[in-house]
C-alpha cells in the first residue's frame, strides 16, 4: 500500500529525508509528498528534483504522516496548533525533527490525541548511515513509523531524555575535523595532500571496519598495537599529553548542551 506524506518546512534535512524516501520507493512506496515551505525557490527545486506537491497552511490532504521540519527559533507551537486543526489524529501520525523541542511542548499545542514521534535525523542518512534517536508519546508505537523512519538511516528507539544526548553526540562534523587535522598532519610530515587524504580516509574506514569485525572495544586493539617503546605507544603518549581525548569529550558535551539550549529557547 502506498503512503502519503506531508512536510512542513523544506530545508536541508527535510530534503535529505525526501531524497531517501524516493530512493527507497521499493520498500516504502509513496503516492504523494506534499511540502509546505515559505521559499518558492525551495519548492521549485523540490518539485524538479523529487516531484513533490506544493502545499500551504490551508492545505488539508489525507496523509499518513505529517513531519514538522521547521527550525527551533520558528513558531513551532503555531505550527503544531495548525496541524491539530487540519489533520485527523485517527489517520495521521505526527513526526517532529525540531531540535530540542520536547514531546510535552508539542502536545501543549498539538493535543494528546495524536500519535507523536520525536526524532532528530542524522545527516549521514544520504549515504544510508547515521543512527537517529526516536522517542514515542503515549499514543504512538513503532509500527506507526518504523517503515518510514528506516528509509533514512538507522533508528534507535530511546527514552526522550536521551534524544538531546544522541543529537549532540552523532554529528559527523567531529569526524570531518579529525580527518582535516589528520590530512594536515600528513602534509606537515611531508606527504602531498592528495596522498595524505587517500591514506587518511582509507585508514579511518579500514580501522572502523576492522573494529566492527572484531567486535571489541578500541582499547583492545590499542593494547595490541602499542608495543613497548614503539610507534603506537609514542603516538598515544603524545595525544594524551596534548589533551586529545578531553578535547573530543568537551566538544561532544558542548554540542549536547547547545542542542538542549535550542529547545529551551524555542517558541
Amino acid at each position: 500500500m502506498a503512503h502519503s506524506l506531508y512536510f512542513i518546512g523544506g530545508g536541508n534535512m527535510v530534503t535529505a529525508i525526501i531524497a531517501a524516501v524516493r530512493r527507497k520507493a521499493d520498500q516504502y512506496p509513496v503516492d504523494h509528498i506534499y511540502v509546505e515551505e515559505i521559499s518558492q525557490a525551495r519548492i521549485d527545486a523540490l518539485k524538479a528534483d523529487y516531484g513533490v506537491e506544493a502545499a500551504t497552511p490551508e492545505s488539508v490532504p489525507d496523509v499518513d504522516i505529517v513531519l514538522i521540519g521547521v527550525r527551533p527559533q520558528d513558531d513551532v507551537a503555531g505550527v503544531a496548533a495548525s496541524v491539530a486543526k487540519r489533520f485527523d489524529p485517527a489517520r495521521t501520525t505526527v513526526v517532529s525533527i525540531v531540535a530540542g523541542y520536547t514531546i510535552d511542548k508539542l502536545e501543549d499545542s498539538l493535543g494528546k490525541d495524536f500519535r507523536l514521534v520525536r526524532i532528530i535525523p542524522n545527516t549521514l542518512t544520504t549515504v544510508d548511515y547515521g543512527y537517529s534517536g526516536a522517542a514515542l508519546n503515549a499514543k504512538a508505537s513503532r509500527d506507526d513509523v518504523d517503515d518510514f523512519l528506516n528509509t533514512f538511516g538507522k533508528v534507535l528507539y530511546v527514552e526522550e531524555r536521551l534524544i538531546d544526548v544522541i543529537t549532540g553526540f552523532y554529528p559527523p562534523n567531529i569526524v570531518y575535523h579529525f580527518i582535516d587535522a589528520y590530512v594536515d598532519a600528513g602534509v606537515l610530515a611531508g606527504l602531498p595532500r592528495d596522498i595524505a587524504r587517500a591514506i587518511a580516509l582509507d585508514t579511518l574506514i579500514g580501522g572502523t571496519e576492522f573494529l566492527k569485525q572484531r567486535d571489541v572495544l578500541p582499547q583492545v586493539l590499542l593494547n595490541i598495537n602499542n608495543s613497548p617503546g614503539g610507534v603506537g605507544i609514542t603516538q598515544a603518549y603524545t595525544l594524551n599529553k596534548t589533551g586529545f581525548a578531553a578535547a573530543i569529550q568537551s566538544a561532544v558535551l558542548a554540542a549536547v548542551e547547545r542542542t538542549t539550549a535550542l529547545g529551551a529557547n524555542a517558541k
